[in-house]
């Protein structure tokens, strides 16, 4: 075989070895976009925890802080001391934790798929190139 004829059958082969690497990388993108749909339905609190202490100075009562906004008070919320209302809050906060990391993890998915069409466009734009000859 000679060497123009293993430059083609290389790049042959790497052409239909891109086709189910996007199909994961979309697939992948979907899953999550999915789940941050999900947490989104569920509800996601931004806030932090805070307890207030009894007159032990035992943490007794839960409030949830939320972050200041530029002339507004901060906003606190009472979740009190009954243990489901406890939970529930923490669910949504750990719902929003994890909903910030999805929002990340596809973002970088989104980087590697800009990257990849800006790669096969580049690709495309050499093999279309009738003109283009390199000694």
């Amino acid at each position: 075989m000679n060497q123009k004829n293993k430059h083609i059958t290389e790049l042959m082969e790497l052409a239909g070895q891109a086709k189910p690497l996007i199909e994961a990388l979309a697939s992948e993108m979907t899953v999550i976009t999915t789940r941050m749909a999900a947490l989104e339905a569920l509800g996601l609190i931004y806030a932090s925890e805070y307890w207030r202490k009894d007159s032990d100075g035992q943490p007794k009562y839960f409030y949830l802080l939320y972050p200041l906004r530029q002339g507004e008070p901060r906003r606190r919320d009472y979740i009190g001391c009954d243990p489901t209302r406890i939970e529930a809050a923490r669910q949504g906060l750990a719902r929003a934790k994890e909903y910030n990391a999805l929002a990340v993890e596809l973002g970088c998915l989104e980087g590697r798929a800009r990257s990849g069409l800006f790669g096969m466009k580049d690709a495309l734009r050499h093999l279309s190139n009738k003109n283009y000859r390199q000694y």
